[in-house]
């Protein structure tokens, strides 16, 4: 039953010494408050960061050719070499571990519409690199496997390619672009999940077209500018990484401890360093927030301490005439539940309108975006654990006041 003169009267007592209880309040906010900010900016800025590689297949490996740099059989090291069509069909057959694979060539090139140009780099591609880089579709479709088969003379632009050729609001699905001397038609338009990511060239300027029409348009010959491939889930990116590798040096003669002969960048081994990188960072972000926290119940403690001190008169007459242990400490802990109950509210308020009001200000002008900001469950689970804290924080002076002696506390000045 709710007893109000026992609240009262416990309200009292925290209020008697308003200035202590003040400061020791602000302690108990302040430590919340830097809490709620700490935890909120790390996962701002870790969403920030990833999000920013969102648009990136997260276990995909790119190769390229460089120079042998180890004779074998019968070829002398520095010897250039291409990666081929039948690269590409061994890989396929073969690598076990590979899931989607596109082959890339690029080319600058000056685009034309009308009485408008602009120079961009065209890639062709297998419909599977839109798999590995994500793409959001603005008009029209994709590059597709039968565009592939036939060698469709079809084109998926970026986004600043149509506002340079065409005209806002105008529909470019089905228009004819020249590029590189060569009409084609415009498929659709898109714009990268992850904008500051290229792959080769920017993906806001670049026309993909087929690499079937490219290779057979461009006089490039049978040649691989660049691999991309992405890892079935069952299989780790660094397996796919030599497998590839070594069914590629395979196909040219390259000797197998040739490390530099051909390169390639594995994303998920980046991934995960990344991911390593934002471990530590939030293991520090609690521990210097978990001491925030604690300091303000350490600050709960003592002013406990102080008050029993003063009140040792109180005590000891309270239980001279009767007073049961359990409401000596009942008392002290509904103190210290109050007390610390206040302050942490306050501080998980002033904490969550910071973070709103950083939200707000926050502008999209930058590579990285951080939006700080915390779970609700995570708050109020930090209020929880400074009120259970501060509990403790109050048994410990309560039984304190129990060993005192009833006749030595009321001789106490």
């Amino acid at each position: 039953m709710f007893d109000l003169d026992k609240w009262k009267e416990i309200w009292a007592t925290i209020t008697r010494n308003r200035t202590r209880s003040i400061l020791t309040a602000f302690g108990v906010s302040w430590g919340l408050f830097m809490f709620i900010l700490l935890v909120g900016f790390g996962n701002g800025f870790k969403k920030g960061v990833m999000d920013n590689f969102s648009g990136i297949s997260p276990n995909a490996c790119f190769f390229w050719t460089n120079r042998t740099s180890v004779p074998f059989e019968g070829y002398r090291k520095g010897r250039r070499w291409e990666m081929n069509s039948k690269d590409l069909t061994l890989v396929r057959e073969k690598a076990q571990s590979v899931k989607y694979i596109s082959p890339m060539l690029f080319s600058g090139i000056n685009t034309v519409r009308g009485n408008k140009t602009g120079s961009y780099t065209m890639m062709g591609v297998f419909p599977d690199q839109f798999e590995i880089q994500s793409m959001y579709i603005l008009h029209g479709r994709l590059i597709n496997d039968i565009d592939i088969a036939q060698s469709r003379k079809v084109c998926f632009i970026g986004r600043e390619v149509y506002e340079t050729l065409f005209s806002m609001g105008e529909n470019p699905v089905g228009e004819s672009i020249r590029a590189g001397g060569i009409y084609y038609r415009v498929a659709g338009v898109g714009a990268p999940v992850s904008p500051d990511i290229s792959i080769g060239s920017n993906p806001l300027q670049t026309v993909y077209i087929p690499f079937s029409t490219m290779k057979h348009t461009g006089r490039w010959g049978d040649v691989v500018d660049l691999l991309a491939v992405t890892t079935k889930t069952t299989y780790d990116a660094e397996f796919t990484e030599l497998e590839v590798k070594e069914i590629i040096k395979n196909n040219h003669n390259i000797a197998p401890e040739d490390s530099k002969a051909m390169g390639s960048f594995n994303v998920e081994k980046e991934f995960r360093m990344v991911e390593n990188l934002f471990t530590g960072i939030s293991v520090l972000i609690w521990i210097v927030g978990m001491g925030a926290l604690f300091s303000g119940v350490i600050g709960i403690s003592n002013i406990m301490l102080v008050t029993i001190r003063e009140r040792m008169r109180e005590i000891g007459i309270r239980r001279a005439i009767g007073a049961k242990p359990f409401a000596i400490i009942s008392q002290i802990l509904s103190e210290s539940f109050v007390l610390t109950s206040i302050a942490g509210m306050a501080g998980l308020l002033a904490g969550i309108g910071t973070l709103t009001l950083a939200q707000q200000m926050i502008t999209t002008e930058s590579k990285v975006v951080i939006i700080p900001f915390v779970s609700f469950r995570l708050a109020l689970a930090a209020v929880g654990i400074l009120v259970f804290s501060g509990l403790i924080a109050g048994l410990m002076p309560a039984l304190k006041a129990l060993r005192i002696k009833a006749i030595d506390a009321i001789r106490d000045e």
